[in-house]
């Protein structure tokens, strides 16, 4: 991940929807045509002024057509410009920020944070926040805090961090990438891959132990699990009517595990299971054996095992080269651990 990827994200705590969740309102009118008719009465005498008064003067139903077309206009979305080049799109004294300064900010954040946010909403927001960073960034500066100690310890430290990952990237990085060395990865993890059990829940999460014992009565009724999990859940699955996907029991928390593991397909916890942030109940909607995943799948998991495994190896390498001493927390040195002993030499039994 690029290392501007976390200023990027911080930008995320200032980003805000508004009143309308960012929904653009839509107008639907009908055109009206209204036909202005003058009439000329003969035993009418009025004077020419009049006449003309009457003849323009607008109708009700023309200032209604007025409007309308008015109202069509402003809802209409004004035609973007072509953008040519790269203008600056904010400047704070002789200080310009340009418009591909903004784009970049915005290709670093990830997609799944900006969703419902258009981008000429987002580009408004990431211009404003680097315009508010940097006055706070001089404000630093005037103060003294770029000089300071604890700001120098610091910069050396994330310099150093940056400089261990683009290393490890640079030597490693091929190696997890090499297409040969990842089906031989994958040939293995086929063959240590172990069968487990995965079941597809539902969950219902309530706050109190009444509400989990009112649901739990309902339930036992004969009232549908997944109803009642979009109507009474706070868990983020209830927008899916409470279905959380097929889970292995190996990946489940150990709070959960016990209780789910003893189910039947198309049981549910008789008694709701306690937690710090409330009550749960699980049905089990289906269980079936794991099985490994396909190639193209479990490549990005692949990388990284390799990408540990090669680490691993490196830095035994490194320490030795470098007649590495380590020693205790109250710096004594460190005993190192007995040489396993070799096993006894079989005797033959005594005839």
């Amino acid at each position: 991940m690029k290392f501007k990827t976390g200023c990027a994200l911080a930008v995320l705590a200032c980003l805000c929807f508004d009143a309308n969740g960012g929904a653009l309102k839509k107008f639907f009118v009908k055109n009206q045509s209204a036909d202005i008719e003058t009439k000329a009465d003969a035993e009418e005498q009025k004077t020419a002024e009049e006449a003309t008064s009457t003849e323009t003067a607008p109708t009700t139903e023309s200032k209604e057509v007025a409007s309308a077309t008015k109202e069509k206009e402003a809802a209409a979305p004004a035609e973007k410009k072509k953008i040519v080049g790269d203008p600056v799109v904010a400047r704070v004294g002789k200080k310009e920020f340009r418009r591909s300064q903004i784009l970049a900010d915005m290709k670093n954040i990830p997609p799944q944070l900006i969703q419902g946010i258009s981008p000429d909403k987002l580009f408004s927001m990431l211009r404003d926040q680097k315009v508010s960073t940097y006055l706070m960034i001089e404000q630093a500066k005037k103060a003294g805090l770029d000089r300071s100690k604890e700001f120098l310890d610091r910069v050396e430290q994330i310099k150093e961090d940056l400089l261990g990952r683009m290393f490890l990237m640079r030597e490693l990085g091929p190696k997890a990438e090499n297409e040969s060395a990842l089906k031989a990865r994958y040939a293995k993890y086929v063959v240590e891959f172990k069968k487990d059990k995965e079941y597809l829940l539902r969950h219902i999460a309530v706050k109190t132990e009444d509400e989990a014992k009112t649901i739990l009565a309902s339930l036992a009724k004969g009232e549908d699990f997944s109803k009642i999990a979009k109507e009474k859940s706070f868990a983020p699955s209830k927008e899916k009517d409470g279905e959380e996907g097929y889970i292995p029991s190996n990946a489940m928390p150990d709070f959960v595990k016990t209780p789910i593991t003893s189910l039947k397909k198309g049981e549910y916890n008789k008694e709701a299971i306690k937690t710090d942030n409330g009550f749960h109940i699980f049905k089990v909607e289906d269980i079936r054996d794991t099985s490994p995943l396909k190639y193209e799948e479990a490549k990005n998991m692949l990388k990284q095992v390799i990408m540990q495994e090669e680490m691993v190896k490196m830095m035994e390498r490194l320490n030795k080269q470098a007649n590495v001493e380590k020693f205790n927390e109250d710096g004594t040195p460190i005993t190192a651990p007995a040489a396993p002993s070799a096993p006894a030499a079989a005797t033959a039994p005594a005839a």
